[in-house]
């Protein structure tokens, strides 16, 4: 498991966490790192680092990322030392966006649905 679960909630900002979003979470950083490792490649590179999954700051709390499950999930590519707050920047907004989605329709709680 990539994501800290018990971070998820603290990201949900007073929405509650339903059991299933921390498993859809990991999901979709699953996607993202997938997805980054293709462009790292389609560039000629063995390194996925910050730039193949976000541009922006990259500063972002809480830290629902295990930087070391980041390595194990790239399928051999290395990982650059940047790439784990990218990729839990993503996240961390992914996990806003979800909750104002539940939110939006009327729900308090934060479900695999809604990410």
């Amino acid at each position: 498991m990539i994501v800290v679960k018990s971070k998820v909630k603290e990201a949900a900002k007073g929405c509650n966490v339903a059991g299933d979003a921390a498993e859809a979470l990991n999901e979709v950083a699953h996607s993202l790192i997938a997805a980054a490792a293709k462009r790292a490649e389609a560039n000629g590179r063995k390194t996925i680092q910050a730039k193949d999954v976000f541009v922006g700051d990259h500063v972002v709390e809480p830290m629902l990322v295990v930087k070391s499950k980041v390595k194990e999930a790239a399928d051999g590519m290395s990982v650059s030392g940047d790439f784990g707050e990218a990729l839990n920047s993503m996240l961390v907004w992914s996990v806003e966006q979800g909750a104002a989605r539940a939110e939006a329709n009327g729900r308090k709680t934060l479900g695999a649905r809604d990410l």
